[in-house]
């Protein structure tokens, strides 16, 4: 928990960076100072910088847990993520995500609420709009990450959400939406109704892995609104979280550019050093044959920073991935033919070869989710329902299938609610 009562170094940090300010200055706002309309851009957009970054210091985790990084460096807590174990409430790592990721959370919804509060006063709904997203955003992420969550409101302490309870951050995501809908316009109202899409499907994605599910892993959710959101779509559409110098970092990139502790694919020092600990090569493509160039763009792009070492973009949603959700919906109704063609109208975007005939609708789908999806944070739940390993995991470290990460150790520390 996070005392937050001066909000105003938030607005440095994320929407004032750059600016000489005296920390003496008698205009320092306070938090009841957010009221004034004129702060309403401000708040909305350090929330979502505020957002970005906690969402990025839990990508870092996810990912290096999953075949997707691997982890080369020195630092024995990122070790035991790679080998799979998810559950230690004393890793450095994850704990050191865990304040950021709850600011974000706070601040999403602190926005929302003075911003919804100002009624007419507000200058511009866009503002609003950008507040529901991010907190629904936000929502999301944590509910595909965490084994339990909690909300505290500064040093007023939260009760856990639950573990059995955490799919409800999806709905809460969904109500946020709705009200999104109402008033989003252009590009906006195509953001909000992608992430409809795609907050539907990884709520059904949750109900495999809680347990999970792997006889029946393939769900059908959010297409109706895939398909809406995609006509609505240009020519390979992504939204994206963007990262500067005058903004914030992506840790993620800074991990694995900057510092390289980890990796992308398989690490051929790391391999040759010790077999099978290098991590999980790059995939071909199951039609060429080759190392799948999709993935390999992603790569390319990423390893470039941003420009910098630490500004990699992050894809939140795109056409892709309306695509991949309503080709899964095609498959959980037994329409492998119309998976297929979804599928193959996804690899058009890249003029790759189609699927022929009579190929497994799942296998492809597993691909194309893997190769389209990659260092977007679904890898993990989609390994636990698909029963697929990663060449790191060792049976040592590894946690149970269907396990994530949980309230970490200066939460439980904090928090009189908590009972370890």
């Amino acid at each position: 928990m996070k005392n937050k009562t001066k909000l105003i170094s938030l607005f440095v940090v994320f929407t004032m960076i750059g600016c000489d300010l005296d920390v003496d200055n008698p205009n320092s706002l306070l938090e009841d100072d957010l009221a004034d309309p004129s702060a309403a851009a401000a708040l909305a957009n350090g929330a979502w910088n505020a957002s970005l970054r906690g969402i990025t210091y839990m990508m870092m985790p996810h990912a290096v847990a999953t075949d997707e990084s691997v982890w080369i460096g020195s630092r024995d807590a990122w070790y035991q993520i790679d080998k799979g174990g998810m559950t230690n409430v004393y890793n450095e790592f994850v704990d050191q995500a865990w304040p950021y990721i709850s600011e974000g959370r706070w601040m999403a919804d602190k926005a929302i609420a003075v911003l919804e509060g100002l009624g007419t006063d507000l200058p511009d709904s866009d503002d609003l709009v950008l507040s529901y997203l991010t907190g629904a955003m936000v929502r999301v992420y944590i509910a595909d990450m965490f084994e339990d969550f909690v909300y505290s409101d500064k040093t007023e302490a939260g009760t856990p959400i639950g573990a059995a309870n955490m799919s409800q951050l999806y709905d809460e995501a969904l109500a946020l939406l709705g009200k999104a809908q109402s008033i989003a316009t252009g590009d906006d109202a195509v953001k909000v109704l992608s992430l409809v899409a795609r907050t539907k499907h990884a709520k059904a994605v949750w109900g495999k892995v809680n347990p999970v599910n792997t006889a029946s892993p393939y769900v059908s959710a959010g297409a109706s609104e895939a398909a809406s959101a995609a006509a609505l779509m240009s020519a390979d559409w992504k939204w994206r979280m963007n990262f500067s110098s005058s903004t914030v970092s992506n840790y993620m990139s800074g991990q694995i550019n900057d510092r390289q502790e980890m990796d992308l694919f398989q690490n051929a020092l790391v391999e040759t050093a010790t077999p099978g600990a290098g991590g999980d090569p790059q995939p071909n493509d199951p039609v060429t044959g080759l190392p799948d160039s999709r993935m390999s763009v992603s790569a390319a792009e990423f390893r470039a920073g941003g420009g910098g070492t630490q500004w990699a973009p992050v894809t939140i949603t795109s056409l892709r991935e309306m695509h991949l959700i309503i080709a899964e919906s095609e498959k959980a109704g037994g329409n492998d033919a119309g998976c297929l063609a979804e599928l193959n109208a996804l690899r058009s975007l890249d003029s790759l070869d189609p699927y022929p005939a009579g190929t497994d609708a799942g296998t492809a789908l597993q691909h194309e989710r893997r190769a389209n999806l990659f260092l977007q944070s679904r890898r993990l739940s989609d390994m636990y329902r698909f029963n697929l390993t990663s060449t790191v995991w060792d049976a040592v470290e590894k946690s149970a299938a269907g396990s994530y990460f949980p309230i970490t150790i200066s939460e439980i520390r904090a928090n009189p609610n908590i009972n370890q």
